[in-house]
């Protein structure tokens, strides 16, 4: 078998093993494996050969697909990082330290939820094929180059993860911003009331009780007015109200999430989820007068 040679740049300590374990697939002993590892001006150098004469051509090609099948797992599970890392350094240079971690770990999560990375997909597909054309024709491949010039869908799917993960710190940002701003005017309000029952009534509307289980009084009803969507009344409802407790019933945060977690983050712990009481069994045979 030729002496192949496989250059990379952002070189992981697993991939010798991973390498010796390909190439003893085909032999008993690790004598018969060479696996020669070479530092060149910063870049690693593995030389992989199978010492036998006169190997077979048919054995040799399987053995350059297998090659190229474990680079192809490495460069999808192994390489993603430091090129996201590059992309983020590139074209979001401006952001914190914090800020480019956040990006980090948001674009893994990303990437690594794509099916067209999955074995069969056409990412997948687009860097084996690169792979079996070089390692069937010849003896050197140089990993970034690969990346770099022969891989664009991939490459695609970074600064896809990229962008995304951009999108996704944004959005939480403006969130928190949105919070504190509501936090501040919770801050201001007297707390004009003990505990507050949040249900559903039976169509499905949003239903204030009182600690005595009763309707809340009309005055602070009042903040619903001029406001269309159902979460933000209820939020700026309890709000106004500023109760010590809410209690948030099982219809409520199983239907409204995003206002459950949005009355935890500005109100802390003083929001109780129920999970099972009567007034859950019953909430929506209760009935309300005015439209929340």
């Amino acid at each position: 078998m030729a002496l192949i040679a496989i250059a990379v740049k952002h070189v992981t300590p697993d991939l010798k093993g991973r390498l010796e374990e390909c190439m003893l697939s085909f032999y008993k002993t690790s004598k018969e494996v060479l696996i020669d590892v070479k530092v060149i001006s910063d870049w690693t150098y593995f030389f992989c050969q199978l010492q036998k004469q006169n190997f077979p051509w048919k054995t040799e090609k399987i053995v350059r697909r297998q090659l190229a099948d474990l680079l192809t797992q490495y460069i999808i599970s192994k390489q993603a990082l430091f090129y996201l890392k590059k992309i983020i350094a590139r074209s979001y240079y401006y952001f914190s330290a914090k800020e480019k971690k956040s990006v980090l770990a948001l674009a893994e999560k990303y990437y690594f939820a794509q099916p067209s990375i999955a074995e069969g997909g056409y990412i997948f597909t687009e860097i084996q094929q690169s792979l079996h054309e070089c390692l069937d024709q010849e003896d050197y491949v140089n990993l970034h180059g690969l990346i770099c010039f022969r891989l664009p869908l991939w490459w695609k799917l970074l600064c896809k993860s990229v962008d995304h993960a951009v999108e996704q710190l944004l959005l939480e940002k403006e969130y928190q911003e949105f919070i504190r701003l509501l936090k501040y005017f919770l801050s201001l309000q007297k707390t004009k009331i003990n505990q507050l029952h949040v249900i559903l009534n039976q169509d499905g509307f949003f239903q204030l009780l009182d600690q005595q289980l009763k309707p809340l009084e009309w005055e602070y009803r009042e903040s619903f007015e001029g406001t269309n969507n159902a979460e933000d009344q209820l939020i700026s409802m309890l709000i106004t109200a500023a109760p010590h407790r809410i209690v948030l019933h099982k219809d409520v945060y199983t239907n409204y999430p995003k206002a459950a977690e949005t009355l935890k983050d500005v109100f802390d712990n003083r929001v109780s989820l129920c999970e099972c009481c009567k007034l859950c069994s019953h909430s929506g045979k209760i009935n309300c007068t005015k439209r929340t």
